[in-house]
């Protein structure tokens, strides 16, 4: 099967994961760009001009559609799988519970994530009040991730979902750069559904190994 688009962005970044992860898993052939300069190639007038807002990655569909958003970028690839996924869920109920934890990780995790991190990788400048806010707000979400996960294996039923690999994405950072291991015992259904998760072929196939 030929290309379905590409996937613009440096390869090496958790964003641009979820897309080719989802990929992998529903067999699904997309390009990528692993000589794209984060803050160089997306900066360009010809890419602002595309994508005013410069946001990576972005998604340039064969069929000309275009997408910036990553998880959006992650649903579409798994909506063109042969004969339907689960990953999208098998019934509407599925589907919005789906959405609901993809969500509540975009509109809450990943922004206090984003307090706490670039900072600390010079993204941003470190202003302590808002570090320490950003952090409080951080661990508050993880705690409540944390009791969410009390019963679960999978976030949606008893099999793997996009939800599940959208989130373990966008937990990446946090594993590899932040979360003491004492912070990994304190959070130990996280870190059980972490390692799960990144442990799935299709997911060490895009990603390799993490080391905890």
């Amino acid at each position: 099967m030929a290309p379905i688009g590409t996937l613009i962005g440096p390869t090496v970044n958790q964003r641009n994961y979820k897309a080719r992860i989802v990929a992998k898993y529903v067999g699904i052939e997309i390009n990528t760009t692993p000589e794209f300069q984060m803050g160089v190639d997306n900066k360009t007038p010809e890419y602002l001009a595309k994508y005013p807002v410069g946001k990576v990655p972005v998604f340039e569909g064969a069929n000309g559609l275009s997408l910036t958003d990553s998880s959006a970028i992650a649903y579409y690839i798994a909506s063109k799988a042969e004969g339907g996924t689960p990953l999208l869920g098998k019934t509407a109920e599925e589907t919005a519970e789906i959405l609901q934890y993809i969500l509540f990780f975009e509109a809450d995790f990943s922004p206090a994530h984003a307090g706490v991190m670039y900072p600390l990788f010079g993204y941003a400048p470190y202003i302590q009040p808002a570090f320490q806010a950003a952090e409080k707000e951080f661990f508050r979400y993880l705690d409540a991730f944390n009791t969410i996960l009390a019963d679960k294996t999978f976030l949606v039923g008893e099999r793997l979902t996009i939800a599940d690999i959208i989130v373990a994405c966008d937990l990446v950072m946090t594993y590899k750069f932040y979360l003491t291991a004492e912070d990994r015992k304190t959070y130990r259904n996280v870190t059980r559904f972490f390692k799960t998760i990144t442990g799935q072929s299709a997911f060490k196939a895009v990603v390799g190994d993490i080391e905890l």
